[in-house]
C-alpha cells in the first residue's frame, strides 16, 4: 500500500513539475477614467491567446481598478477590455517576460450609455469572471424607491424567502459592499438597507478563508457571499430615508436609514421602534440563551412583517463604519442594539405514537418574553508590506431574556380519558455573555507561493440562568439556578510551498482546547414560609474538557481550467468529562482519526463548471447532550444527559454544476449535498406506562415521555436543487423555477426498540418578475411542497402532508406621483388529520402621493391584512410524534405613514 501511494505522489509531483521551462508571467494594470480619471471597479480585462484560444486568461478589476492575471504563458494575445459605461478596449500584445506592468490604461466614456439612449441589448445582464457570477444592476427594472432586496429578487438563479439569501441553491452567508463588509454576517438586513439607485453591480461568488486569499492556497473553506458595487457617482454623498406612521389600534412605526460615504470612509446609521412586528436584526442576535426548559421556541427572525408568532414591539439602533487609515491599515465594525417585547397565546395538538396505539396531547400557553441584545465586531488588517500581514477581528455580543409562561396541558388516550395533566407557570431571567476574537499574521516568501501562517482564535462565553417553575395543581414551586462558562482556544500553524508552475503543498497543524462548566442547583420552595431545601436528583455540576491535536497535508494543482486539491489528515481529541455533584466520577474517551478530504472544479467551456468536494470531519457532543442530570421543567416531557456519548464522524460530498448563459439572458444551476455520519447523536424515548419513578427518584406520570441523547449509526441526508432562469422576451420578465429534493434517514429508539425514521421532501417554485419599467414592477410565484415520513417500527406513525404557497406583489406608479402597491400572500396546507388542514389570505394594500422637489416626500395610507384572515401555524414530524401549533398573530390595522428619501450626491455623472 505505501508502495502505491509514493508511486501515485511521485507521478503526480513529475506532472506538476513538467514544463517548468516555460515562462508564466505576471500581468497588471490599471483602468482609469480618461475624462476625470476615477478607478474603474469590476471591469473585465482578458487575455485571448490568438494561437492557442484554450490558454486565454482573465480578470476583474478590483475596488483600486487593478487588475491582475498570473501565469500567462508566452506568446501573442489579443487584450479585450470591457466595462459598463465605456467604449470596449482591444489590443495585439505581446507576453515574453516575467512581469509585465501596463500602467495606467485610459477608458473613454459610451456617450450614449451615459445619456441615458436605451438601446435594446446594449447593456449585459449577466456576465460569468471565472468563478464569479457578476450581474449588472442597469439591466433589471425596479421601481425608484426600491432597496438592493428588491433588485436581486430579479436576478437569475437568486430567490429571497423566509430561510434567507439564496443563489442557485445556495446559502448566501454575507453581503459585502464594494469589497468591505457591511453588518457583519447579516445578508437579509445589508441588502434591505441599500436602495438600488446606488448599485452598479452585483456579484456573487464563494469568497475564500483569510489564509487562501493571502497565500493563493485554495484550502476549501469557502462562504458564499454577494458583493455590491456602488456607482462611481454614489460613492460620495448622504442618501436614505426617513419614516413615521400612525395607525388604528394604536400601531405605529418610526425608523431611519442614514448613509454617508466619503471615498474609503463609510458611516452607516438604523433604527426603528415599533409594535407591528417589524424586525430588522438576525436569529444570531437572540442566540446564545435559548434552553432552560419551560418549552422555548426558537423562530426565524429575518427581516419579516406581521406573520411572526405573537405581537412584538421593537426597539432597534445599528452603525457600520469602515474606513482606510493611510495606504496599510483598513477597519470595518459594526454595533448593533435591540430590545423586543413579545406576548403570544399558543395552541399545540400532539399526537403521541407509542407502539401501536395513540395518545393525544393539548396545550394552551401565554407567554410574554421581553429580550435585549447588544452586538459589537470588528475587522482590522494591517498589511506591513508586501510581504507581511496581520489580521484581528474581534466580536463581542450581551443578551439578557426575561419571560413568563403559563401552560395548561393534557394528555388523553384513545378512547379519550385523560391520562395526565400539567398546570405550570414558569418564569425564566436568562444572561449571556460572548466574546471572540481572532488574530492571524501571514507571511511571504521571496519565492512566489512559499508561505507560512500562523492563526489564532478565542472564544468566551458565559451564561446565568435563573428559572422558577410554579407546579399549580402540586401547589409546589422549583428554583433552577444554572451558571454556564464555554471557553475555547485554537491555534493553527500553515506553511504552503510551490511545486513547479502549477501546483503547491501545504502543509497545517493545528492544536484546540475547549472546557465546558456547567453547575445546576435546583431547590423546592415553600409556597408558604418561601423556605428553600436543595433537590439533590435535580442538581448536577458537569466539566467536559475537549483536546485535539491535528495535523494535515495536501496537494493542490491549477492549470489550464482545471483545479485539483486533495488531502490527509490526522486528528487525535481527547473527550474528558468530570462529574463533581451529585456524585462524582470521570469518563474519558479518546479518539484517532482519519480525516480524508478532495475538491475540484473543471471549466467547460468558456462559462460553465462543475465543483466537487468531498470531506470528513468529527464534532462532539453538546454540554447539555452530556450533563447527566434531569430536567422535569415540563413533567410530561422529562429529559436528561448521557455522559458517555462518543464524538460523531461524518462524511459529506457536494456537487455544484453551473451554467450562466449571458447572451441568451439565461442560466441552469445543480446544486447536490450527501451526508452520512456515524455516531449521529439522537434521542431514545421510553413512555411511562402508569406512574412511576424514574432513577434519582423522580416521578414520572402515566404518558409522561423520557428522553436522553445516545449515538447511533446510519443517520443520511440526501439534498439536491436545480435552478433554470430565462428571459421571456415577449413579456420582458424574468422566470425562474427550482426543483428540490430532500431525503432523511434519522435514527432513533423508542421504548427499547430502533426506529428508522426516513423522510422524503419535495418542492417546486415558479416566479415571474417583470422587467420592463420601472414604473410598473410586479412579482408572482407559486411554491409547493410535498413530504412523506415513513417509521420503520412506528408505522402508525407514517404521514403525508403538503404545503401551497401563491403570492403576487405590484408597485405601480402613475399620474404624476401617485403609487398604488398590493402584495397578496396566499397559503394552504394539507396536515396528517382533517384537523390539520389550514389555509388563510394575507393580503396587504396601499395608495400613495409622493411629492416635494424630485418626489423626495410621500405620503401612504395602507391597510395590513385586509380580509382579517391571518394566521400563523406550523408542524412538525419526529418519530415519536407530530404536532401542529397554532400561535396569535397581528390582526387587521389601518396605517398613515410619511416617507422622506435623503439623496445628497457629490461627483454624481
Amino acid at each position: 500500500m505505501k508502495r502505491i501511494a509514493l508511486v501515485i505522489i511521485s507521478m503526480t509531483i513529475g506532472w506538476a513539475t513538467y514544463g517548468q521551462e516555460v515562462i508564466k508571467s505576471k500581468v497588471y494594470g490599471r483602468l482609469v477614467d480618461k475624462t476625470d480619471g476615477p478607478m474603474l471597479i469590476g471591469a473585465t480585462v482578458q487575455l485571448f491567446n490568438i494561437k492557442d484560444s484554450t490558454k486565454s486568461r482573465y480578470a476583474v478589476t478590483d475596488v483600486e481598478g487593478i487588475f491582475l492575471i498570473k501565469d500567462v504563458e508566452s506568446a501573442f494575445y489579443k487584450m479585450n477590455i470591457k466595462s459598463l459605461g465605456y467604449k470596449p478596449y482591444s489590443r495585439t500584445v505581446r507576453i515574453s517576460i516575467e512581469e509585465m506592468n501596463f500602467g495606467n490604461i485610459f477608458m473613454e466614456q459610451d456617450e450614449k450609455v451615459l445619456e441615458g439612449i436605451e438601446v435594446q441589448g446594449a447593456v449585459v445582464a449577466m456576465e460569468v469572471k471565472g468563478d464569479t457570477v457578476q450581474y449588472n444592476a442597469d439591466a433589471y427594472k425596479v421601481n425608484p424607491d426600491a432597496s438592493t432586496a428588491d433588485l436581486v429578487k430579479k436576478m437569475p438563479g437568486i430567490v429571497i424567502d423566509e430561510n434567507g439569501v439564496s443563489a442557485n441553491g445556495e446559502t448566501v452567508e454575507q453581503v459585502l459592499l464594494d469589497g468591505k463588509r457591511f453588518f457583519g454576517q447579516d445578508p437579509l438586513l445589508s441588502l434591505n438597507t441599500i436602495p438600488a439607485e446606488v448599485v452598479q453591480k452585483v456579484e456573487v461568488f464563494d469568497q475564500k478563508s483569510e489564509r487562501s486569499q493571502f497565500t493563493g492556497y485554495d484550502d476549501g473553506n469557502t462562504t458564499k457571499t454577494m458583493n455590491v458595487v456602488t456607482k462611481e457617482g454614489k460613492r460620495n454623498g448622504q442618501f436614505g430615508k426617513a419614516y413615521a406612521g400612525y395607525g388604528t389600534d394604536d400601531r405605529y412605526k418610526i425608523g431611519a436609514n442614514v448613509n454617508s460615504f466619503k471615498d474609503d470612509q463609510r458611516l452607516t446609521v438604523i433604527g426603528m421602534t415599533n409594535n407591528i412586528n417589524q424586525q430588522n436584526f438576525s436569529g444570531e442576535d437572540l442566540a446564545g440563551i435559548s434552553g432552560g426548559g419551560g418549552g422555548f421556541r426558537r423562530g426565524n427572525n429575518s427581516l419579516m412583517t406581521g406573520t411572526q408568532s405573537g405581537i412584538t414591539q421593537t426597539n432597534s439602533l445599528g452603525l457600520n463604519f469602515t474606513d482606510e487609515w493611510g495606504t496599510k491599515a483598513k477597519f470595518e465594525g459594526s454595533y448593533f442594539f435591540n430590545q423586543t417585547n413579545n406576548s403570544r397565546d399558543e395552541t399545540t395538538n400532539r399526537e403521541i405514537y407509542n407502539g401501536d396505539s395513540i395518545q393525544y396531547y393539548d396545550e394552551i400557553k401565554n407567554a410574554d418574553t421581553d429580550n435585549l441584545n447588544h452586538r459589537l465586531d470588528a475587522r482590522i488588517t494591517y498589511d506591513i508590506n508586501d510581504d507581511n500581514k496581520l489580521t484581528i477581528r474581534p466580536r463581542i455580543s450581551y443578551q439578557n431574556n426575561e419571560s413568563l409562561t403559563f401552560t395548561d396541558g393534557a394528555t388523553v388516550n384513545g378512547a379519550g380519558t385523560e391520562i395526565n395533566r400539567t398546570e405550570n407557570n414558569y418564569r425564566s431571567s436568562n444572561e449571556a455573555f460572548n466574546i471572540d476574537n481572532y488574530i492571524s499574521y501571514m507571511h511571504k516568501f521571496d519565492k512566489i507561493g512559499r508561505t507560512w501562517s500562523l492563526e489564532l482564535e478565542t472564544n468566551y462565553k458565559e451564561t446565568d440562568r435563573e428559572n422558577y417553575y410554579e407546579d399549580i395543581a402540586q401547589d409546589s414551586i422549583t428554583q433552577y439556578l444554572t451558571d454556564e462558562t464555554d471557553y475555547t482556544i485554537e491555534s493553527t500553524l500553515g506553511y504552503t510551498e510551490p511545486i513547479g508552475n502549477t501546483a503547491q503543498l501545504s502543509a497545517t497543524y493545528e492544536l484546540s482546547y475547549r472546557e465546558r462548566n456547567s453547575d445546576k442547583n435546583t431547590y423546592n420552595i415553600n409556597p408558604d414560609s418561601g423556605a428553600k431545601n436543595f433537590n439533590t436528583q435535580l442538581s448536577n455540576h458537569f466539566v467536559s474538557g475537549y483536546t485535539q491535536h491535528k495535523t494535515e497535508v495536501s496537494l493542490s494543482n491549477r492549470s489550464m481550467g482545471t483545479f485539483y486539491r486533495f488531502g490527509l489528515a490526522y486528528q487525535y481529541a481527547e473527550l474528558a468529562n468530570k462529574q463533581i455533584q451529585p456524585e462524582t466520577g470521570n469518563f474519558v474517551n479518546r479518539f484517532n482519526s482519519i480525516l480524508p478530504f478532495a475538491m475540484g472544479r473543471i471549466e467547460l467551456g468558456s462559462e460553465a463548471d462543475v465543483f466537487i468536494r468531498y470531506r470528513t470531519s468529527t464534532s462532539t457532543p453538546s454540554i447539555n447532550q452530556l450533563q447527566n442530570v434531569i430536567d422535569n421543567s415540563n413533567p410530561l416531557f422529562i429529559s436528561t444527559g448521557n455522559p458517555e456519548l462518543d464524538q460523531s464522524y461524518s462524511h459529506s460530498l457536494m456537487i455544484r454544476f453551473n451554467k450562466p448563459n449571458p447572451d441568451k439572458n439565461r442560466s441552469i444551476a445543480n446544486f447536490t449535498r450527501v451526508e452520512t455520519t456515524q455516531n449521529y447523536i439522537t434521542n431514545e424515548t421510553t413512555y411511562a406506562p402508569q406512574d412511576s419513578v424514574y432513577a434519582g427518584g423522580i416521578i414520572v406520570q402515566q404518558g409522561a415521555q423520557v428522553s436522553k441523547p445516545i449515538n447511533m449509526n446510519g443517520y443520511w441526508n440526501v439534498n439536491n436543487n436545480t435552478t433554470h432562469s430565462i428571459l421571456i422576451e415577449k413579456l420582458k420578465s424574468n422566470f425562474n423555477t427550482s426543483l428540490g429534493f430532500n431525503y432523511r434517514r434519522l435514527p432513533g429508539r423508542t421504548n427499547e426498540q430502533t426506529n428508522i425514521s426516513s423522510t422524503y421532501s419535495g418542492n417546486i417554485k415558479f416566479a415571474l418578475a417583470s422587467n420592463f419599467s420601472e414604473n410598473f414592477d410586479f412579482n408572482i410565484y407559486y411554491d409547493v411542497s410535498s413530504n412523506l415520513v415513513n417509521n420503520s417500527i412506528e408505522s402508525i406513525a407514517n404521514t403525508n402532508y403538503t404545503t401551497q404557497t401563491t403570492g403576487a406583489k405590484l408597485n405601480w406608479i402613475f399620474g404624476g406621483g401617485f403609487v398604488f402597491r398590493n402584495d397578496i400572500y396566499y397559503q394552504k396546507y394539507n396536515g396528517i388529520e382533517d384537523s390539520f388542514d389550514s389555509e388563510y389570505v394575507l393580503w396587504n394594500m396601499s395608495v400613495a402621493r409622493k411629492f416635494l422637489k424630485n418626489d423626495v416626500g410621500e405620503l401612504e395610507l395602507s391597510v395590513f391584512d385586509l380580509l382579517g384572515q391571518n394566521q400563523s401555524f406550523s408542524q412538525s414530524v419526529n418519530p415519536a410524534y407530530v404536532e401542529e401549533v397554532r400561535t396569535e398573530v397581528l390582526q387587521q390595522y389601518f396605517m398613515m405613514t410619511f416617507t422622506y428619501q435623503l439623496r445628497r450626491f457629490s461627483g454624481a455623472k
